[in-house]
């Protein structure tokens, strides 16, 4: 669970969707990309909020650490990741679908108004990464695990759950609280749990 890195405030001009990532911002996003890295957190499917500020952090990882993460085929940007965002509630259940119908084969990448469907099917992931917004990013990784997980910007939170016998994503997606909060990627470091 990552949220996007620091934009520019809000401007009569511009859609809040449309607001990019200011100077700082950039620089947040290549440090924690470098931990994110370092970390051994590589994605192998990202669901990313269609805002310019999350695609812009996503963007800026790719370009900083590893290519995996913006991977063509295994990045798909929601339009619904921004909006459900600032829903009361409905975050987790929303993420878990669309983990479910990217990881599951015959489902296909239909997508929805405002998404650009450019991502396949990925029945092997192991690994998944959400980029968006608060307060939804922290209210689903907070349901996941059971606990309270903050996320300021530039901020990932790594989540687990062991894996049994005949498990899909699926069922995982849909055990809320079975997850184990890792650790936390900040731009300054790692912090274990």
């Amino acid at each position: 669970m990552l949220r996007h890195s620091a934009s520019s405030g809000a401007d009569v001009e511009t859609k809040d969707a449309d607001r990019p990532l200011t100077r700082e911002g950039r620089a947040l996003a290549k440090s924690v990309a470098t931990r994110v890295d370092d970390a051994g957190w590589t994605p192998d499917l990202t669901l990313c909020s269609n805002s310019r500020r999350s695609k812009e952090t996503l963007e800026i990882m790719r370009d900083e650490v590893n290519e995996a993460f913006g991977t063509k085929g295994r990045v798909m940007y929601l339009g619904s990741l921004y909006h459900y965002a600032s829903l009361d509630g409905v975050m987790r259940q929303h993420l878990s679908e669309c983990v479910v119908k990217q990881t599951t084969a015959g489902d296909g990448a239909d997508g929805e108004e405002g998404d650009v469907v450019e991502c396949e099917i990925v029945t092997d992931a192991r690994t998944i990464m959400a980029v968006g917004h608060n307060k939804g990013m922290e209210e689903a990784a907070s349901e996941y695990c059971g606990r309270d997980v903050r996320l300021q910007v530039a901020t990932a939170a790594l989540l687990e759950r062991a894996r049994g016998e005949g498990d899909t994503w699926a069922s995982a997606m849909a055990d809320a609280g079975s997850w184990t909060l890792v650790a936390v990627a900040t731009p300054e470091g790692i912090i274990q749990i």
